[in-house]
């Protein structure tokens, strides 16, 4: 996979800085050496998240947003851009562009930023007594009227742990043969909504079944186990990509599947758009690469945009830490402050088990929770189980007991909920950094 770079666009009066002419450099060299490079280009225009403004603002805002776009674009035409994405509420487009371009948009006043779309990889019974999510069953409080959003490999909904579950479906995936990636939509487009559209990619390719996984601890409903949100609805949302080459998967075996930053932010843009036709609780995001010792919202402002977005009308966008087992440092979205990233412990339900943080789990001082992501036992295509390790596996505990928690306290905002899981929650230390979180406990 290409390494990513971005670039911050300072007033043309200043120019870059030197780090960020390196950064800049590497685009143009990107370029040169394959000739076009995925970027999502940060437009200088007035933004506030939609759900902090009346109706008629958004709506202003939105047209602002697609003036700027249309005037850049309007710039490039001579440059042939391909792969146009433009966003709705959010001051960002994506496409694919050539060297001259980028040189061409290097100074314009009407850029914040130009940064690579770059691709990454993804990341039940016992656990579901560690958080007590039994305990909420008991008291009435399922998941009940609340949805959540799987954005993942896709979900096989005929899975009889899912059954009547998946109740919206999209996907958003590239064709991009520079980048040696092909479309995982079902009708082989870079887009699909409907029935079917977000169906899980065949599984003889690696992680194609991570999303049916997910989605059946954040919700499944069985007769002998369930998943944390036992009762609620799920939005099935596929947004990977198939990578053929060994030199774009690496270290994964080929064919591999990665997600686009693009693809991701088109996913959460539909999922905004869903939030007057559904209860949404969280967003779920079991995802990631790199490793960001502070918050990254400076370098994927495109990413916090959306998610602030969201957050702005009630809605958690819940990202996997990283399964790098770093001691100081977070995935990529993870980082994005905005963003509620999970750690993974073991469960400490076994004889003799200790609830402690797991040793691949990453860690920092800006990780917002811990959950249980060691040996969870989930659906997976075919109508068969699985147990599964990673960060991607706590993720979905939360996202779940995100969805219990909004069916009690409706009106209940993302700070809110955060922080009533991080008073509420069982203090654990990680001994190879000191660093005290919470450990979600419904």
């Amino acid at each position: 996979m290409i390494a990513p770079a971005h670039a911050q666009i300072r007033p043309p009066t200043n120019g870059f800085g030197q780090t960020k002419n390196l950064d800049f450099d590497n685009l143009i060299s990107k370029a040169n050496k394959y000739g076009t490079v995925r970027v999502i280009i940060g437009l200088r225009t007035n933004f506030i998240p939609e759900g902090r403004l009346a109706t008629p603002l958004a709506q202003s805002q939105r047209t602002a947003i697609a003036q700027t776009q249309n005037l850049i674009l309007s710039k490039l035409l001579t440059y042939k851009p391909t792969a146009i994405t433009k966003f709705k509420t959010i001051p960002y487009f994506a496409a694919k562009l050539n060297a001259r371009a980028l040189t061409a948009l290097e100074s314009d006043p009407n850029l914040i930023s130009i940064q690579e779309d770059i691709a990454v990889p993804a990341t039940l019974t016992e656990s579901i007594s560690v958080i007590k999510a039994n305990s909420a069953w008991e008291s009435g409080f399922t998941g009940a009227g609340q949805t959540v959003a799987i954005l993942d490999t896709g979900v096989d909904s005929s899975h009889p742990f899912l059954a009547g579950k998946v109740i919206s479906e999209a996907c958003y995936s590239t064709n991009d043969s520079a980048y040696d990636s092909t479309s995982l939509c079902p009708n082989g487009s870079t887009q699909q909504v409907g029935t079917g559209s977000a169906v899980n990619c065949t599984t003889i390719i690696v992680d194609c079944n991570h999303g049916t996984h997910v989605a059946g601890i954040a919700a499944g409903k069985g007769p002998n186990f369930s998943g944390v949100a036992k009762d609620a609805k799920i939005i099935a949302i596929q947004i990977f990509s198939r990578f053929n080459s060994a030199k774009a998967c690496d270290p994964l075996p080929a064919p591999c599947i990665l997600s686009y930053a693009s693809d991701q932010i088109r996913a959460l843009e539909q999922v905004y758009n869903l939030r007057s036709s559904f209860t949404i609780a969280a967003a779920n995001m079991s995802l990631g690469g790199g490793s960001y010792t502070t918050n990254c919202d400076a370098g994927y402002g495109n990413l916090k945009a959306i998610i602030d977005n969201l957050r702005s009308v009630g809605i958690a966008t819940i990202i996997a830490a990283g399964n790098d087992g770093s001691i100081n440092g977070l995935s990529f979205p993870a980082c994005i402050s905005s963003a509620i990233s999970v750690g993974s412990t073991k469960d400490g339900s076994s004889v003799g088990a200790v609830d402690e943080v797991s040793s691949y789990s990453n860690s920092a001082s800006f990780l917002s929770l811990l959950a249980p992501g060691e040996a969870i036992y989930s659906s997976v295509p075919g109508g068969n189980y699985a147990n599964y390790y990673g960060t991607s596996m706590a993720a979905p505990h939360v996202t779940g007991a995100w969805a219990i928690f909004k069916q009690k306290n409706p009106s209940a905002t993302v700070a809110d909920t955060l922080a009533n899981f991080q008073n509420t929650g069982i203090p654990i230390t990680d001994p190879r950094n000191g660093i005290q979180k919470s450990r979600i406990r419904l």
